[in-house]
């Protein structure tokens, strides 16, 4: 019952769905955008995030499990990460590519950029070490929200406290399944909040 659970939680928190979440948090917490813009817009960019930073790279993804360029989609060893990560990588900045052209995306589109330099970073790291990408994912939003509330001086410590507590979740069900020890989960969400923090503290 505990494992079922832990893959649950697993797909739900899933790397390729944090950009989804990031915008769903960016639109629904209206951190940017005002109230004038029409709720089908804002649901069309969801969706938008949706396909080119998940659907399309899942996708992807499944076809090379298909062709069995890996063995899983667990990605269990360091080698066979890399494929996936630098399709991750090239979505992430497509991604970023579309919404930069959008007004009132700024907020997502830094996101995107860390994303996209976080799954790089992550890329060149697993060829010596496996690091947790959940963990990484969690991290880069929690970072995102901290660097947001910083630099807007509004301090959203609800939803902060709901991530750390999402990613505390996140990194158990990641320990429980057996696919990360305790420094991969650390080091994951080291990486992805302390990148994605500087960076939303600089731009």
């Amino acid at each position: 019952m505990e494992k079922r659970i832990a893959q649950v939680i697993s797909v739900i928190f899933h790397p390729l769905l944090m950009p989804t979440y990031m915008m769903l948090l960016l639109v629904r917490f209206n951190f940017q955008y005002p109230f004038v813009l029409p709720e089908n817009y804002l649901n069309l960019m969801t969706l938008l995030a949706f396909l080119t930073s998940f659907a399309f790279p899942l996708l992807i993804i499944l076809l090379m499990l298909k062709l069995k360029m890996i063995n899983s989609l667990e990605m269990e060893t360091k080698r066979e990460r890399a494929l996936p990560l630098l399709v991750a990588t090239g979505f992430f900045y497509l991604t970023y590519h579309f919404f930069k052209q959008a007004p009132y995306f700024s907020l997502f589109n830094i996101f995107m950029i860390g994303a996209t330099l976080v799954t790089s970073i992550t890329l060149l790291v697993t060829y010596l070490y496996k690091i947790s990408l959940h963990m990484t994912g969690m991290g880069g939003v929690s970072g995102a929200l901290i660097g947001i509330s910083l630099t807007t001086d509004q301090y959203y410590l609800f939803p902060i406290f709901v991530l750390i507590l999402i990613a505390g979740l996140t990194g158990f069900a990641r320990l429980k399944l057996k696919t990360h020890t305790e420094a991969e989960i650390y080091s994951g969400f080291a990486l992805g909040a302390l990148v994605m923090l500087g960076l939303f503290l600089t731009v």
